[in-house]
This record gives C-alpha cells, structure tokens and sequence, in this order.
C-alpha cells in the first residue's frame, strides 16, 4: 500500500475520533456558530483531504454521479439540512444523529474532492449560488429572530451564528460572480453545432 493510500486511509481515522471525542466536540458545539462555521467545514475537509489522497479511478464515479449531478445535490442536501435548527438540536442530543452528521459531512466532502473537476461551469455556479442563498437566508433569519430556534443555543449565540452564515454566504455569492466572469462560457459539442 503507497503511502498517500495510507495517508488517506489515516486522515478519517484519526480526524474523525479527535472531532468527536467528547472534550473538542463539546467546545466546538458549546457554540452555535462554532458548531456551524467551523466543525462542519472541517469534517468536509476531512472528506475532502482523505479523498484527494485516495488513487482514482479512470471511470470513477461515472454510474452514479453522471456529470457530478448526484454529487451536486449531495452537498446541496447537506447543507441546507444541518443549517435547521430541529437537526442542529437532534446532533446534539443523539450520539447516533451526532455521528451520521459526521458521516454526512465527511461523505460530502469525500463525494465533492472526487466529483468537482468534472462539474460544468453552469453545475458549480448553481451550486455556488444555492449555498450563498440558502445560508444567506438561513443566517437573516436566525440573526432577526427573537425567539430561539434552537433549544440548546440561546438568542446571542443564534445571532452570532446567523452573522458568519450571512458573512459565508458573501464569500460563496463573489466566490460565484468571480467565475462566472473569469471562466468563459463552454463552447457547444459538435453533436449540437451540426444538429
């Protein structure tokens, strides 16, 4: 076995007990926008990390994630289901949803490393401006809400949360606009110039 094998192998192994051993998953998730902004970011790239390191194959993914669609709504789905505060809530009162979140997480990230270089410049952009708007919206409303929406976070920590969602959704939202002005538009098959 090679070693970056070896070394994506290791990665979630090592990276996946320490984020959810008790001592740092409680600090992380003592704070809404710490549970947001930075464990969920840094379980996809976990994901992410290990499946870089892991060899590809020359047809890999091409069953079931043709054109990186399924990989797409993968990260879509994910996204926008830890962003509710009813899940936030259940990671945090269940062992087992605190682990499939983790699994979620890691598996997206793991999905996008391998599917994004073949994503067309039409799937990143819908997929840039799907995040920027659902975490914008998702962050107006914890950050205007004057009741909890969460049971274990209270209304400062909700808006704090809500504040860095709507700061992340002004990075991906210019992160967007950038490549849909530098990346030129692709130029049509010859299948659909001759039709």
């Amino acid at each position: 076995m090679t070693l970056p094998r070896r070394a994506g192998l290791a990665l979630p192994a090592i990276a996946l007990p320490v984020l959810l051993a008790p001592p740092l998953r409680h600090l992380l998730e003592a704070s809404m926008a710490l549970h947001m902004l930075v464990e969920f970011p840094l379980l996809f790239a976990t994901g992410w990390a290990a499946a870089s390191l892991w060899p590809r194959a020359a047809n890999a993914g091409s069953r079931w994630d043709v054109e990186g669609l399924s990989s797409a709504l993968l990260m879509l789905v994910t996204a926008s289901f830890w962003m509710l505060p009813v899940a936030l809530d259940l990671a945090l009162l269940s062992p087992w949803v605190a682990f499939a979140k983790a699994l979620n997480w890691l598996a997206a990230g793991a999905a996008l490393a391998r599917a994004v270089c073949r994503w067309r410049r039409e799937l990143r952009l819908f997929v840039l401006f799907n995040l920027a708007w659902m975490m914008a919206t998702a962050g107006l409303l914890y950050r205007e809400s004057e009741n909890r929406l969460c049971v274990n976070y209270l209304v400062d920590q909700q808006a704090w949360a809500g504040t860095g969602l709507l700061g992340l959704a002004l990075l991906l939202g210019a992160l967007a606009v950038h490549l849909a002005i530098d990346e030129p538009a692709e130029a049509p098959d010859a299948a659909s110039r001759t039709a």
